[in-house]
């Protein structure tokens, strides 16, 4: 017999709950963060969501892309939107004719591009491309408010949601990644880890392994910066079988649908590039990795022993598939990006995000590490004092990836947002373990106010106190903003003596022009001029693509080493060098922003180099000055043809 329950049934159900929490003693407060955590998340990110469309609705206006990858983001959606084809993610506008082989996939293009043909009947083009690189990075912080706080109810307790949330505002660096504006795929990453921390953290074994298996088919699909996360959360999938012979339906849910999904995966997203045996994405090279691991360890699980033998099973599949790996792809064993000794001393060995966090400004290192030092120093007694606990699995998870990430920041900076998404866990269990221990009357007044007042502190200690410092090391600059801590943009975070005393050189008329030069303001007079092939900074050049109809010759994606090789072995050879490079590309245009972070590197290590050449003002005959409006912050040069007669330089 089928039991009908109306609607009015389930309301007056609903109430029924709501007087029981009334009348006992723990009272509405109970009620609402037992069976209202969600709606509550919900608000709390809506709230989040419209203050930061408030504060950054200024650079939203004027589409103030600031990274970038977010501005070649925005080049490849707009490309597909025209017409290019799903699998073709060629930058056809970078290294032309031959274009740029781009590594990412169409997974993060597909929210941009949907917010802006939802919208676009409405608001227009312009509108409905602005309302889309606002609000499509909101979505991943959505995703990872709901995962944190699912991983700390699960870990900690039903009432750690509300911690788990503000703490998450105190993640500074990882919060810069899902900013208005920043459309590219670092919020997507976030968010895909931490659904798999709470699917580890997950009671339900088989919803646990789902969720894990999902996440990290979705984040190989974006791009393999999660990998060594990934690999943990798997194993631990693995160990949790091996000490519980219960757990063995949940690990072949697991391998299953990561073979299974990743395989679909790989079948709807993969570039044409992405189906040979590339190093850097999720291609046939990490496919048998996912499909062949994932189908092994779903076979184990029919064992029935005890586990030492599930052990050694699992260890013989993790033999196996090491073996098969390094039997079949051999160039896979180093860095995935392959780049040459010459790419990473001139390009990689400069970019901030690829730099150890020692090498950074002592300001950059407390922002970076004073949250993760908080979550290293909660970590060791939460994992103590939940070693009998059932949660016991979902903290050695916490704990292997956040150790991972902490001490990867000494690699690269990059790891910096997920070591600080990784804290949060065992921050949250210091500040709850604080608030069990106050002793105050039980109304939802009370337990409100103890949270919000422990919240503060914890927020003092992470984020008010490290920026004084901060202010107090340097008081002569200015606040550092989270986004420039990870940049893929050239840095000397400790400038040598030379370096200090690189001469400054005539600039153009305006003051800071590295400011202006990615404003679209200073780049409407050069998005007036007739399309051409462009030779500028590595690092300008997915802006200039992004906002004019010019093309460049390389951004600072390491698939293109040649032709990042070109542009700087331009800048920073002879008049000679250059005028050969440029020639071989049909470079008609030539065009510099001093004052950027690229540009200092030419100046510092190239001091007689072309574009210290250019900067003193000794510009060849080859070239000749285009007239800007007075207050362009660019230097731009046409080139000439080859028949005009080309001396050394001349002195204007």
């Amino acid at each position: 017999m089928i039991k009908n329950t109306s609607y009015s049934d389930k309301k007056l159900s609903l109430f029924r709950r709501a007087s029981r929490y009334d009348n006992s003693q723990k009272g509405l407060w109970d009620y609402l963060t037992v069976y209202h955590w969600r709606a509550i998340t919900l608000i709390f990110w809506l709230i989040t969501a419209g203050f930061l469309l408030y504060m950054h609705r200024h650079g939203i206006h004027w589409l103030s892309l600031s990274d970038t990858d977010d501005n070649l983001r925005f080049a490849e959606v707009q490309d597909w939107l025209h017409g290019q084809k799903w699998f073709d993610l060629e930058q056809h506008r970078l290294n032309p004719p031959q274009g740029a082989n781009i590594h990412w996939s169409r997974l993060v293009d597909i929210p941009i591009a949907a917010l802006i043909l939802l919208t676009q009947p409405f608001l227009g083009t312009g509108g409905a491309t602005r309302f889309a690189v606002a609000v499509a990075p909101l979505l991943p912080l959505g995703v990872i408010f709901f995962g944190n706080a699912l991983t700390c109810r699960r870990l900690i307790g039903p009432h750690s949601f509300l911690i788990a949330n503000g703490l998450l505002l105190c993640a500074g660096i990882a919060l810069g990644m899902f900013l208005p504006l920043r459309i590219d795929h670092h919020g997507w990453q976030l968010a895909f880890l931490s659904l798999m921390i709470a699917g580890n953290a997950d009671p339900d074994f088989k919803r646990g392994s789902l969720t894990v298996a999902i996440a990290s088919t979705l984040s190989l699909i974006i791009g393999l910066e999660m990998l060594p996360y990934i690999a943990l959360t798997g194993g631990m999938q693995t160990l949790f079988w091996v000490a519980n012979i219960q757990r063995a339906k949940g690990l072949s849910y697991y391998g299953l649908t990561l073979a299974f999904t990743s395989f679909v995966g790989w079948l709807a997203f993969a570039s044409y590039a992405n189906r040979g045996p590339v190093c850097d994405a999720l291609s046939p090279v990490w496919l048998s990795v996912t499909v062949g691991g994932g189908l092994l360890l779903a076979l184990i699980t029919r064992l029935r022993g005890d586990w030492p033998l599930r052990f050694i099973a699992a260890f013989i599949v993790g033999i196996i598939i090491a073996t098969g790996f390094s039997l079949a792809w051999p160039h896979c064993l180093g860095r995935p990006e392959g780049i040459s000794p010459e790419l990473n001393d001139l390009w990689l060995s400069h970019v901030g995000e690829a730099k150890p966090v020692y090498t950074r400004d002592l300001k950059v290192i407390i922002l970076i590490l004073s949250l993760p030092v908080v979550g290293i120093i909660a970590l060791l007694p939460a994992l103590w004092c939940n070693r009998s606990s059932l949660r016991i699995g979902g903290w050695i998870t916490v704990f292997l990836t956040f150790t991972a990430a902490f001490v990867m920041t000494a690699w690269q900076t990059r790891t910096a947002p997920a070591a600080q998404i990784l804290a949060l866990p065992s921050c949250c269990w210091i500040v709850m373990q604080l608030w069990q221990g106050i002793k105050v009357d039980r109304p939802w007044k009370s337990n409100l106010w103890r949270s919000v007042t422990l919240l503060l502190l914890l927020s003092i200690i992470t984020t008010f106190l490290p920026s004084r410092l901060v202010a107090w090391l340097h008081p002569d600059q200015k606040k550092t903003k989270s986004l420039g801590l990870i940049s893929k943009s050239p840095t000397h975070s400790r400038k040598t003596k030379s370096e200090k005393e690189s001469p400054s050189y005539p600039t153009p008329s305006t003051p800071h022009p590295e400011r202006r030069c990615p404003t679209i303001p200073a780049l409407q007079a050069i998005e007036a001029l007739p399309p051409a092939t462009i030779l500028t900074f590595v690092d300008f050049a997915p802006r200039l693509i992004a906002m004019t109809h010019h093309r460049a010759i390389a951004g600072p994606y390491h698939r293109n080493g040649t032709a990042i090789l070109d542009v700087h072995h331009a800048f920073r050879g002879s008049q000679q060098q250059a005028e050969n490079i440029i020639r071989r590309h049909a470079i008609s245009l030539v065009l510099v922003c001093p004052g950027m972070p690229e540009s200092s590197i030419y100046l510092n290590e190239a001091k007689n180099g072309f574009y210290a050449q250019l900067a003193k003002g000794q510009v060849p005959l080859w070239l000749e000055a285009v007239p800007l409006p007075q207050n362009s912050p660019f230097l731009l040069w046409r080139v000439k043809d080859r028949d005009t007669p080309n001396p050394r330089h001349h002195n204007p």
